[in-house]
């Protein structure tokens, strides 16, 4: 039954029989100025969701009955739906991104002698114990990702270094460097989408939804970029984003991983709301906070986090859950599971250094 859930877990938002198009996301990382941002693209089906503010010093395990134990280093903020600890994406303190996509040719490697993440818990463990791009490509030689929802990602940290994040035939590919020369990633795989975006031309700004399409309008876009900083970059990722956004986009977001703001928007309230991450108090002495993603309100938000709670936890899975076509089948049992999970966190006094499975 526990394989069970850590499965249910790792699906939550994307094992659906709908149409790719349906969990097409866009993601880029460009450097502006003397800043370094990202930005991203959300589609899915329903957008309810939650900002989180993770505190550092928790030790944690994973959800999977051979899942890693470790203390987070760092604090982080993400975009969460189905709970705490699952999150779609987001930055740590150390103004590193992880971010996700579908790619429907995913195939995860097989069951080995690494300790095992779901697929979102996977971007937890890297906020909480990754300061940079490479100790998440390190990552993978302690700790095996699994799942059935075919993902890859995108991941940056503030020098500008970027990777892609794939898992083909069944092994770990990435794009890092030289091999990585424009850091955008859609819903095609980077070496199929870098290939359409040359064939078609660099400079060109194919029409339509389709994954290659928005890889090739984003990467010539991102050479509007040159010559902006400051609020006008901002202003600028945003554009970008717009322009491949789609009906079913939920969420767009900027990440300035130089400032360490995050910026974002929701589609039930269009205004640019903005959380200045290096003012907040990460320090697992003090609570874990949140607030609503559809809260109406402008500017910065800070003031608007609550403390976290079991009880609010509880309704954002249940609501999410039952709103999702993807889960609302879910047994009770399983969706209690998942809401109760966050609770086997414990504050560590260790704070400084990562604890993680190496």
């Amino acid at each position: 039954m526990k394989r069970m859930v850590a499965g249910a877990a790792a699906l939550a938002c994307f094992l659906t029989a709908q149409p790719i198009p349906a969990q097409a996301c866009t993601t880029f990382c460009v450097k502006a100025g003397d800043s370094v941002l990202f930005g991203r693209n959300y589609d899915f089906e329903i957008g309810g969701g939650a900002l989180f503010v993770n505190t550092r010093g928790l030790k944690k395990r994973g959800f999977a009955p051979n899942g890693p134990e470790w203390a987070a280093a760092y604090g982080s903020v993400t975009f969460n739906q189905f709970g705490r600890d699952f999150p779609m994406g987001g930055m740590n303190e150390k103004g590193l991104v992880v971010e996700l996509a579908w790619l429907d040719v995913t195939e995860y490697p097989a069951p080995d002698n690494r300790a095992e993440l779901g697929v979102l818990e996977w971007i937890q463990y890297q906020l909480d114990t990754a300061a940079t791009v490479a100790d998440v490509v390190k990552s993978n030689a302690a700790v095996r990702i699994s799942g059935v929802a075919p993902l890859h990602y995108l991941v940056s940290d503030p020098t500008g270094a970027a990777a892609t994040i794939e898992f083909l035939g069944g092994r770990l590919v990435v794009h890092t460097n030289e091999s990585l020369p424009v850091t955008v990633l859609a819903n095609t795989s980077y070496e199929d989408s870098l290939r359409f975006w040359r064939r078609k031309g660099e400079s060109s700004l194919p029409r339509g939804s389709g994954s290659e399409a928005r890889f090739a309008r984003t990467a010539t876009q991102l050479g509007t970029m040159t010559g902006v900083s400051g609020r006008q970059a901002i202003d600028r990722a945003f554009s970008i984003l717009g322009n491949v956004a789609q009906r079913s986009t939920r969420w767009s977001i900027v990440y300035d991983q130089t400032a360490q703001i995050v910026y974002f928007r929701t589609d039930t309230h269009h205004d640019v709301r903005l959380l200045q991450t290096s003012a907040l108090n990460f320090s697992c002495s003090g609570p874990v906070r949140l607030v609503d993603l559809d809260l109406k309100a402008g500017g910065d938000i800070s003031a608007h986090l609550v403390p976290y709670s079991a009880e609010a936890n509880q309704l954002l899975v249940n609501k999410n859950y039952r709103a999702s076509s993807v889960t609302r089948r879910t047994p009770p049992s399983e969706i209690q599971a998942i809401a109760d999970h966050p609770a086997l966190a414990t504050c560590s006094s260790k704070e400084s250094a990562p604890d993680r499975v190496d």
